[in-house]
């Protein structure tokens, strides 16, 4: 079975699916229908584009770093500036075709989850925008540290609905969204950040973010190169099959996904793609961080946006088969990449995006001076400012 055709049914290999309760099993094909007669609907798809341009910021530059790059020898560097979308990350890309969707299926509200905040900011910026409403489960220990986020949520009109968790992350938000929606279908649009999601949110994400790749692939060809590497950040993964899926199978470029190596020791990581195994998690058959009883294990990582235990199925898939590579980067590594970026050209990148630029500047000396290598930055870091001065206190531990 070709991929094409395992996409078309929601599955990658043996990975993805619909693992859910019956009571969303219907809501979610209502969605799968929606989604796939909106595709075939040119009208769709041009309002789609339209509003990337007008509302997101579409294309975003593919930015050179020459500075560094001579700084560090070896390749170039360059960077996909998804931080310069509207709202400061990718995730607006994903909230513009939400609701375009929703408004489509008639929907009034959008309903989803968000950990870091950039999510939310993004969907409750894009539903205001198009008359929707917005309702976001956020576990409370995010609440609590994302405090600029999450007042910008409230500004613009998002209804916060606190999930009494301690632990950072979406799992417990994911879990409290998705039953909502399951009794509140026939008003409103689940709106899912994670990757690791049951179909067919997999493959519609996958679809809207793939301006991301293709823009990339564009804009190096108009300069002449063709990236020895091209990098991306992978949390469950939503930013990374947006931008990677468009290099997959490519006999020249070398494909590599960045997941969180927390304390490079291996006991507290968010690296499911090297310490997990399969599972079904988050309605998903996936990698999943768990333990020999298959209880799920808690992630670890200064960056919230890659703090998942599990991983989309299309990563899982590209892991299996070889077409894509995964490795780690540190906490540590990460904190000194956002540092170096700044004083060296001047971009403050996430902690997210700087585990995809950590390993990016290990591959730099490796390469000639006529090879590159393509990072993908998820979004700003101004909004964690506050958060890395601790954390550099602290020594970058979590």
């Amino acid at each position: 079975m070709s991929e094409a055709s395992e996409t078309t049914v929601g599955e990658y290999g043996r990975f993805g699916g619909r693992y859910v309760a019956e009571a969303i099993w219907h809501p979610l094909e209502m969605v799968a229908t929606a989604f796939e007669e909106a595709l075939s609907d040119d009208s769709f798809v041009q309002e789609h584009k339209e509003a990337l341009a007008r509302r997101v910021g579409r294309p975003t530059p593919l930015t050179p770093l020459d500075s560094l790059s001579d700084n560090i020898g070896g390749g170039r560097l360059l960077l996909k500036r998804e931080d310069l979308c509207h709202g400061g990350s990718y995730s607006a890309n994903l909230a513009v075709a939400y609701a375009l969707l929703a408004k489509r299926m008639g929907r009034e509200w959008l309903v989803g989850e968000t950990s870091t905040g950039d999510f939310g900011v993004a969907l409750a910026s894009i539903g205001a925008s198009m008359d929707l409403g917005v309702r976001l489960f956020v576990g409370r220990a995010d609440l609590e540290a994302e405090s600029l986020n999450m007042r910008r949520i409230d500004e613009l009109g998002g209804v916060i609905e606190t999930v009494d968790t301690s632990k950072r992350g979406a799992k417990a938000a994911c879990a409290e969204a998705m039953r909502y929606w399951a009794t509140h279908s026939s008003s409103s649009l689940y709106c899912p950040s994670q990757l690791a999601s049951p179909d067919p949110y997999p493959r519609l994400i996958q679809r809207f973010l793939s301006s991301i790749g293709t823009e990339t692939r564009s804009q190096t060809d108009e300069r002449g190169i063709d990236p020895e590497y091209v990098v991306a950040p992978i949390g469950s993964g939503a930013f990374g099959v947006g931008l990677l899926g468009e290099f997959i199978g490519s006999e020249s470029t070398q494909v590599v996904g960045v997941q969180a190596g927390g304390d490079g020791q291996g006991k507290k990581h968010s690296a499911s793609l090297t310490y997990g195994k399969p599972g079904v998690f988050q309605g998903t058959y996936s990698f999943v961080l768990q333990d020999q009883n298959g209880q799920i294990l808690s992630p670890s990582t200064i960056a919230a946006g890659l703090r998942t235990p599990t991983v989309g199925p299309q990563h899982a898939r590209w892991a299996q088969t070889g077409d894509a590579h995964y490795v780690t980067a540190t906490n540590q590594e990460s904190v000194a990449a956002v540092r170096r970026l700044a004083r060296s050209e001047g971009i403050v990148v996430s902690l997210e995006a700087a585990h995809a630029v950590a390993y990016g500047l290990k591959l730099l000396p490796t390469l000639g001076p006529d090879q590159h290598v393509v990072v993908g930055i998820s979004g700003s870091g101004v909004h964690e400012l506050e958060r890395l001065a601790k954390l550099e206190a602290e020594g970058s531990s979590e």
